[in-house]
């Protein structure tokens, strides 16, 4: 059975990271990197044709946004993890102010996606869900609480 994982959380809340750092098996997707939607659907269909575990990388702020890679596996053996990466908008600014290039945002971007945040649920048919927050400048994940 192949896994699709997606990430939950504001921009800076340590998401790319947390991918690097732990799961680097996965084959990255990610708007970052691929830039429109029409080269992200063709990544995860190439990944769910050939059967590889995939991380959608992406903020997936709400329902609706995470629905669209929901929609994708319809269908086939992929199960579903999310991990939703807690996060205090002062802390995302200055993970922020510390990026360079095009991977820095406007702060204005931040507080925008973090008001429009939807909390994950089983419903939209995760069969595992995660916290994760950085703690000490370590990563801590956590089991879900409902």
């Amino acid at each position: 059975m192949s896994t699709m994982i997606l990430f939950i959380g504001i921009q800076a809340s340590g998401k790319s990271s947390f991918y690097k750092k732990y799961l680097q098996e996965y084959t990255h997707v990610s708007m970052d990197v691929l830039h429109n939607r029409n080269k992200e659907r063709l990544a995860i269909e190439e990944c769910i044709a050939a059967g590889k575990d995939f991380v959608v990388d992406n903020t997936n702020p709400t329902k609706e946004d995470r629905k669209r890679y929901f929609d994708m596996i319809k269908g086939t053996d992929y199960r579903v993890k999310g991990y939703f990466f807690r996060s205090v908008i002062r802390e995302s600014i200055e993970r922020n102010a510390l990026r360079t290039g095009k991977a820095c945002v406007p702060e204005c971007a931040i507080a925008s996606t973090s008001n429009k945040l939807e909390l994950p649920d089983y419903e939209e048919g995760f069969e595992e869900l995660y916290y994760v927050s950085i703690q000490d400048g370590a990563f801590v994940v956590d089991a879900w609480r409902e």
